[in-house]
C-alpha cells in the first residue's frame, strides 16, 4: 500500500510533535508513514524511527519575525516557488496516498498540482470560521495610532483585504501552473478535509463546514511510570514555566525576574534555548520533560499562550499564566481568560510584579483551580491522535474508491 505523507515545518517543536502523535498511531495501525520536514527538530524523526525527506523550509528567524508582526507574510514569490517546487518533488517521488500538512500553506497547491488528496492540521483560531472576536496584539503600530477599540472594530474588514493581498502570489503561481484560481489566503491555509486540534467549548466556530472536524488537543503525552523516577523534581508544590522553542530573551528574562526572590521552586524546560548568564538559586532548567513529569507537583503553569500547551496544562487541571509574543497566543489567551482558566498578559506591557501577583492571585482564589479540573473532565473524553489517525485513513479510502 501507498505511504501516508507528513508534511511540515520542523523549525517549530509543537507543529512537529502533533504530526508525530498521529503519525504514532498510524504506524501502529500498519500504515507506512514518510516525513517530508526540514529544521532544527528533524532529529526527532529520526529518534522515533520515521523516515524523512527533505523539503524546502523559510528560516526560522523570517518565519518569527512574519509571525509576531501578525501580518501573514510568509511568502514572497521566491520562498513561495522554492517550496512548491520541493513538495511536488517529494510527492512525485515518494507517491503517498495522501498528504498531511501542519502550517504548511504551500501544500494546497502541490497537492493539487500532483493529484494527491490533502488533510490539512489547522488550529480553528486560524479559521474564518472561529466564533469569537479576534482582539489586537498590543505589537500592532496601527493600534497604537488609532485606539484598540477602533481597530477592533475596523479589524475585519482589513483582515479579508489582508488575505486577498497575501494570496497574490498564490493565485500567479497557480495560473502559471495551470491551477484553478482562488479569491484569499485562507484558501491555501485549509486542506480538501481538515481536523482541528480543538474543543469547541474552548474554541467554538459557526457554520463549519462538513470537511472540518474536531479531533480534540494534539500535543505530546508521556504516563510511562519511569519518567517520574527518572527526573528528579520536587516533591514539594512548584511553578512550571515552558516557554517552547518560540520565546524571546525578554520573555525568558521577565520569567526569572518575577519569580527569582520566592522560596517556591521553579521548574523549567527551554526548549534548546540559550539562557542568561545568571539563573536563579531556585530555578531547574532541563531542555525537555515529559508531561506527566513536568505537571506532577506544578500549581500553575506558566507559558507563552501556544494551543498545545494551553491543552497539556489543562489536561492536567493546572492553572495558566500566558505571556503572549504574538496574535494566536493572544487568542487562545483570551479564551483561558474568559473561562476563568488563568491570567494573560502581553510580552511589552507587562512586568515581573504582574507575574508574580497572576501567581498568587491563581494560589489563593480556588475558583481558577475548580475551572480547571471542570475543563479537564471534558479534555479527557477525547483521543486526539486516535480520531485524527482514524479520519485520515478513512479519507484516503474515499479518495482510493473515487480514482478507481
Amino acid at each position: 500500500m501507498k505511504p501516508i505523507l507528513f508534511v511540515t515545518d520542523a523549525n517549530f517543536l509543537s507543529h512537529l510533535l502533533r504530526c508525530l502523535e498521529i503519525a504514532k498511531v498510524l504506524r501502529s495501525r500498519g500504515e507506512t508513514v514518510i516525513f517530508a520536514a526540514s529544521g532544527i527538530y528533524e532529529k526527532i524523526l529520526a529518534d522515533n524511527g520515521f523516515e524523512r525527506y527533505p523539503v524546502y523550509t523559510n528560516c526560522p528567524v523570517h518565519t518569527m519575525k512574519a509571525t509576531r508582526a501578525s501580518m501573514f507574510r510568509y511568502y514572497n514569490g521566491n520562498r513561495l516557488r522554492q517550496s512548491v517546487d520541493s513538495e511536488i518533488e517529494c510527492i512525485q517521488k515518494i507517491n503517498p496516498r495522501v498528504a498531511v500538512g501542519d502550517f504548511r500553506w504551500t501544500l494546497r497547491i502541490s497537492t493539487e498540482y500532483c493529484k494527491v488528496p490533502y488533510v490539512g492540521i489547522i488550529n480553528t483560531l486560524w479559521t474564518k470560521h472561529y466564533a469569537e472576536k479576534r482582539s489586537i496584539s498590543e505589537k500592532m503600530l496601527l493600534g497604537k495610532l488609532f485606539g484598540k477599540r477602533f481597530m477592533e472594530w475596523v479589524s475585519p474588514y482589513g483582515q479579508k483585504l489582508m488575505m486577498f493581498d497575501r494570496g497574490v502570489y498564490f493565485w500567479l503561481l497557480r495560473k502559471k501552473l495551470g491551477l484553478h484560481p482562488i479569491s484569499d489566503l485562507n484558501h491555501e491555509m485549509y486542506g480538501e478535509f481538515n481536523l482541528m486540534p480543538d474543543i469547541p467549548e474552548f474554541c467554538p466556530t459557526n457554520d463549519l463546514p462538513e470537511n472540518f472536524r474536531y479531533i480534540g488537543p494534539l500535543f505530546a503525552r508521556s504516563d510511562r511510570p519511569e519518567d517520574l523516577q527518572k527526573y528528579k523534581l520536587p516533591d514539594e508544590p512548584y511553578i512550571y514555566v515552558t516557554l517552547g522553542s518560540t520565546a524571546t530573551p525578554k520573555m525568558i528574562q521577565l520569567v526569572m525576574d518575577a519569580f527569582a526572590t520566592i522560596r517556591t521552586p521553579v521548574v523549567m524546560t527551554t526548549g534548546g534555548q540559550h539562557m542568561p548568564v545568571t539563573i536563579p538559586s531556585n530555578f531547574m532548567l532541563f531542555d525537555y520533560l515529559p508531561s506527566n513529569a513536568a505537571y506532577k507537583n506544578a500549581q500553575a503553569v506558566v507559558c507563552h499562550g501556544g494551543q498545545g500547551t494551553l491543552y497539556q496544562a489543562l489536561s492536567y487541571g493546572v492553572p495558566i499564566i500566558g505571556i503572549a509574543t504574538h496574535n494566536d497566543q493572544q487568542w487562545n489567551m483570551d479564551r483561558i481568560t474568559a473561562l476563568n482558566l488563568g491570567i494573560q498578559f502581553g510580552e511589552d506591557s507587562c512586568v515581573p510584579g504582574d507575574i508574580l501577583a497572576a501567581y498568587t492571585t491563581i494560589l489563593n482564589d480556588p475558583s481558577y483551580a475548580q475551572a480547571c479540573e471542570q475543563i479537564q473532565k471534558t479534555l479527557a473524553t477525547y483521543d486526539a491522535p486516535r480520531m485524527a489517525a482514524e479520519l485520515i485513513v478513512e479519507y484516503a479510502d474515499k479518495a482510493d474508491c473515487a480514482q478507481a
